[in-house]
């Protein structure tokens, strides 16, 4: 894809970005050298680039031909790059003071660049069914522009800042499921945040976020669970229980009771909602969620308050080749971006090392080089459980990690597996 830009406009565009280091900044992140029309003028903007990368300055002309020594092809003589610096250099120097004309100008066109590069390069992906990576280039492309954020002028935003911190404190949090972590976070977490819950395979962290699920149903907030591991089906039978309070057992031979139970649930929280949707174990990535999600807001017009994903693990990065633990702090980093990008509270759930199932009280010291996982997040609990307290129905809950609260605590929790209900019980002893 070319810039359809006369010479005269390409050569004031290379003029200024070795001209101007601010105006080159500006452009940096729009312009591709491909862009260019003319490989000289392509080879010119990768020196530039390549320069800067390397020193962190703008290069002079003598740097810039010693560069593209390196790029140039075989058949191509340096004097023609001689040549066309001259013009270059001979470009009106009034043109530096109308930055904005050509920033406009660049801007126009690398959205139509974008564009149709990811047009022509979905015709691939679709080959291969790839929806997820159609959906994230086109709203890269989209997203393309060069609005200036300058972020927040600290003395001159002190008003703007409280409000906004009384709105967020009086109506905005997602509450957890439990009542004195809520209390440490003054009132629950927010929308662009990641939360994970940390256990062993099989102590529960599936049940956890089943609970904080309906928690935030209870808040009437939207709710949109992810399984990778076990079908809708039964992640929905578990919602069954604990929004109803029948056994698992008895669910079966409920039918008349659950329809009166869930439709009382909903009468007391008619704006909460609940979408559940499996992927295959270890296929899907973070691109498969952003295409579910538009979907959801296409055809369902639903847009989730929070996303819960079961579990980190079996998500696929998009980056291939990966060591496990890379993978999975890019997986979390994805994740959090997603709750940026998104404006959710993303709560996702992860397994300790091996050593997880021989300690009393799991910490960040469980996840061994995994640590990255938890590094990306904004908030973490394990939970822990003994034989003993699983035959007593019993487990702890410690905050590993809290950016805006209390951390390195232990809460007392009690586990009803006949309803898969979570809640806090009374402190018991409790060691380390």
């Amino acid at each position: 894809m070319k810039y359809d830009f006369s010479d005269n406009i390409q050569r004031g565009i290379l003029f200024l970005a070795k001209y101007s280091k601010d105006f080159y900044l500006q452009i940096s992140s729009l312009v591709k050298p491909e862009y260019f029309e003319y490989p000289i003028h392509s080879n010119f903007y990768k020196a530039i680039t390549t320069y800067y990368e390397d020193y962190h300055d703008i290069p002079k002309d003598l740097h810039l031909l010693e560069c593209i020594k390196s790029y140039k092809g075989t058949n191509e003589d340096l004097s023609d790059y001689d040549d066309e610096m001259v013009r270059i250099n001979t470009m009106d120097a009034s043109c530096v003071g109308h930055n904005d004309f050509f920033l406009d100008l660049i801007e126009k066109f690398a959205q139509r660049a974008a564009m149709k590069d990811a047009i022509t390069n979905s015709i691939a992906l679709l080959k291969d069914d790839r929806m997820g990576d159609i959906e994230i280039l086109v709203r890269e492309a989209l997203s393309i522009n060069r609005n200036v954020d300058l972020g927040q002028a600290y003395f001159k935003g002190v008003l703007d800042r409280f409000e906004r911190s009384l709105n967020e404190n009086s109506g905005n949090r997602h509450p957890l499921v439990f009542d004195t972590l809520n209390r440490e976070l003054e009132g629950g977490l927010s929308a662009k945040e990641l939360a994970m819950v940390v256990a062993p395979p099989g102590v529960g962290k599936s049940l956890y976020l089943v609970n904080q699920g309906v928690q935030a149903l209870m808040q009437n907030k939207k709710v949109l669970y992810i399984s990778l591991e076990m079908s809708e089906d039964k992640i929905a039978a578990r919602f069954d229980s604990v929004m109803t309070l029948i056994a698992q057992k008895n669910l079966k031979g409920s039918l008349g009771l659950l329809q009166k139970r869930l439709g009382l649930f909903n009468e007391k929280f008619p704006k909460g909602q609940l979408m559940i949707k499996e992927f295959p174990t270890g296929l899907a990535n973070i691109n498969d969620i952003r295409s579910l999600l538009v979907q959801l807001h296409n055809y369902e017009e639903f847009i989730p308050d929070v996303i819960l994903i079961d579990y980190l693990e079996l998500l696929r990065p998009t980056r291939d080749g990966l060591a496990e633990y890379q993978a999975q702090q890019r997986i979390s980093e994805e994740l959090r971006g997603l709750a940026v990008e998104s404006e959710v509270l993303v709560w996702t759930a992860t397994q300790t090392n091996r050593q997880g199932r021989a300690v009393k009280l799991i910490t960040d010291s469980e996840l061994a080089d995994a640590y990255g996982k938890i590094r990306t997040c904004d908030y973490a609990i394990s939970l822990n459980q003994t034989e003993e307290e699983f035959d007593e129905g019993q487990m702890r809950c410690y905050v590993m990690k809290s950016r805006n609260g209390k951390q390195r605590f232990v809460v007392p929790l009690a586990i009803d597996y006949s309803t898969l209900t979570m809640s806090e019980c009374d402190p018991y002893e409790t060691t380390e």
